[in-house]
């Protein structure tokens, strides 16, 4: 899937180029290329400083107001720090279209970092977001369906005596252990009686 994945961004990107550079010819083609480039930073630069500070006025608001809000508050509150998670994922994703070389994946980050572009696409990210909490949620654990094991068990603290030899057959050779057996004494085996003859 990444594969094929790969190989359309690389069709894609070399058709646009050639259709740029045989419409524009060579000169305006780069020149476009590298305008595209310096927007997708410049625009980068201020709309994740943008992000990060509405993030940390989330953050601010929420240390300050923690237990003391009122319904209305805490849903106003909700809703800004719901947009500023939408916003900084979107801005993350044109961050790293913006940072891929190529004129189309440049024009497409530019797109996703512009505030009224993130306004329309916010419904989408909730939703595709939500689908993937219910779908965690219904397998029971995080993400992936990770299972929690717990073994019940007790550590013995030992020190190693001796180490066994490869191609040793003495049976019984091995590691010998020192330190306490904490499993319960084994009842004596029964005395034979009898003489065999």
């Amino acid at each position: 899937m990444i594969a094929l994945l790969f190989l359309a961004y690389v069709v894609v990107e070399i058709g646009v180029l050639a259709w740029l550079g045989s419409t524009l010819g060579i000169g305006a083609t780069i020149l476009l290329f590298l305008g595209v480039s310096v927007l997708g930073y410049l625009v980068l630069g201020a709309q994740g400083r943008r992000a990060l500070q509405n993030l940390g006025r989330v953050r601010s608001t929420a240390a300050d107001r923690a237990g003391f809000a009122g319904a209305a508050d805490r849903a106003g509150f909700a809703g800004a720090a719901d947009r500023a998670l939408t916003d900084g994922a979107l801005i993350g994703v044109g961050a790293a279209l913006v940072l891929v070389p190529g004129p189309v994946t440049s024009a497409a980050g530019i797109l996703l970092l512009l505030p009224p572009t993130r306004a329309l696409l916010r419904p989408a990210v909730r939703a595709v977001a939500a689908r993937k909490v219910a779908a965690a949620a219904a397998r029971g654990g995080g993400f992936r369906g990770e299972r929690l094991v717990v073994v019940d068990g007790e550590v013995v603290e030992h020190t190693v005596v001796g180490t066994p030899r490869l191609g040793a057959a003495t049976p019984g050779a091995g590691t010998v252990l020192e330190g306490g057996d904490r499993r319960p004494p084994a009842a004596p085996a029964p005395a034979l009686t009898g003489h065999t003859g």
